[in-house]
């Protein structure tokens, strides 16, 4: 027998089914990810129409079974729609980029609020920052230390030494720092300079909740998106490609 659930919850992707219905994927603040179809959306004058979007922050109210493969979406309450994310080119990649994320990386069945509210403040993050691109990195750090595998930027994993004047190795298995003295050249992976890793040590320790705030004067010797991507594709064991990304390419 089905229950009726209410729950906070951001739209990540939705797809038009049939002519009036719609099927979406919501991240839940209490039920994780939910996929659910809305029956009649787009017909005239139907409750739920615009309610839906991807992005939107809603308060749903959902009749759950969990037998059912899709769930189905009674009514939806708008509580956010991040406007000037939708219309603004240079912060929608990395919004939507956040969002597949959690699509292809949160376990279906994983439930947590915190986590939850960590996200819907990233999305805020986007919507108010100069610059989006930091708040996609930060995500990307902060998502490696949720699923278990923070990285460590500290010191040299052999001799301890925090010294790194003349740059530093960060070895992706290992998920921690090499210095010059030590380096092996089979354990090379990607050369940090010193203005680098004291960038990426600052956003790992950044409060979420002034992220927006972060600025940068970016002038970096590598690419943190792909080299944060290259981190968690190693850790998960299996390719990551964010479809939204290929919007700003």
């Amino acid at each position: 027998m089905a229950e009726m659930i209410k729950t906070k919850a951001l739209v990540i992707h939705s797809i038009r089914w049939h002519e009036t219905s719609k099927i979406v994927t919501l991240f839940s603040r209490e039920f994780g990810l939910i996929k659910a179809i809305a029956r009649g959306v787009f017909r005239k004058n139907s409750p739920l129409a615009g309610r839906l979007e991807t992005l939107n922050l809603i308060l749903a109210i959902i009749s759950f079974k969990e037998t059912r493969e899709l769930q189905i979406i009674t009514t939806a309450d708008l509580l956010e729609s991040f406007p000037s994310i939708k219309s603004d080119w240079q912060r929608l990649p990395y919004a939507l980029a956040i969002l597949e994320l959690i699509q292809k990386v949160i376990h279906p069945a994983h439930k947590d609020k915190v986590f939850f509210d960590f996200v819907v403040q990233m999305i805020r993050a986007i919507s108010l920052t100069k610059t989006p691109l930091v708040v996609l990195w930060y995500f990307l750090l902060k998502l490696s230390s949720y699923l278990g595998f923070k990285p460590d930027l500290d010191q040299c994993s052999i001799c301890q030494k925090k010294n790194f004047k003349d740059g530093v190795f960060f070895i992706l298995q290992k998920g921690g720092l090499v210095c010059m003295d030590c380096a092996n050249q089979a354990l090379h992976q990607l050369k940090l300079t010193e203005y680098d890793l004291s960038f990426l040590q600052k956003l790992q320790t950044f409060p979420y909740k002034k992220i927006h705030e972060l600025d940068t004067k970016f002038g970096f010797s590598v690419d943190f998106t792909t080299m944060l991507l290259q981190y968690l594709n190693v850790h998960l064991g299996h390719p990551l490609r964010l479809e939204s990304l290929k919007m700003i390419l």
